[in-house]
């Protein structure tokens, strides 16, 4: 069991509460993982500490700490489906009502495509017309 001092040391982090806010943002994947012993005090399994670290690692990435923990609950939901294999009784994925899974992702990544199409055309358009008010002079000459 680590304390949090001890993970300050082992993630690499600088203070206790950059530990304790990375607790809070996976606190429902590390339920199992988190013990309260004398004084209050936060002791956290390894299974607890390996989370962590990947939560860490994500972050070291470039990941808001918000991201790194939705991209650990996306991977843990992805491997309880395949440990719990295809039940239609367990919801495969808490974030979507009704727990219907891959379809919630699919419709999820379905709209951030089309919006990313709509902003490249709008993109686009301004470009164009960056272009035509452009013409072949300088900027001030249009109100010559």
């Amino acid at each position: 069991m680590h304390t949090v001092p001890e993970l300050v040391a082992l993630l690499g982090l600088s203070t206790e509460n950059q530990v304790r806010n990375r607790i809070e943002a996976i606190r429902d994947l590390l339920a199992g993982s988190l013990r309260r012993g004398p004084n209050n005090q936060i002791l956290l399994t390894p299974d607890g500490l390996a989370l962590l670290r990947d939560l860490q690692a994500l972050c070291e990435t470039g990941h808001t700490l918000t991201d790194a923990a939705n991209i650990l609950r996306y991977k843990n939901e992805q491997k309880d489906r395949i440990v719990i294999g295809e039940s239609s009784t367990i919801p495969r994925n808490r974030m979507e009502p009704g727990g219907r899974g891959e379809e919630g992702w699919r419709v999820l990544v379905e709209h951030l495509a089309a919006e990313v199409r709509d902003l490249a055309g709008r993109v686009a358009a301004l470009e164009a017309q960056s272009r035509r008010e452009a013409g072949g002079g300088s900027w001030w000459e249009r109100w010559r």
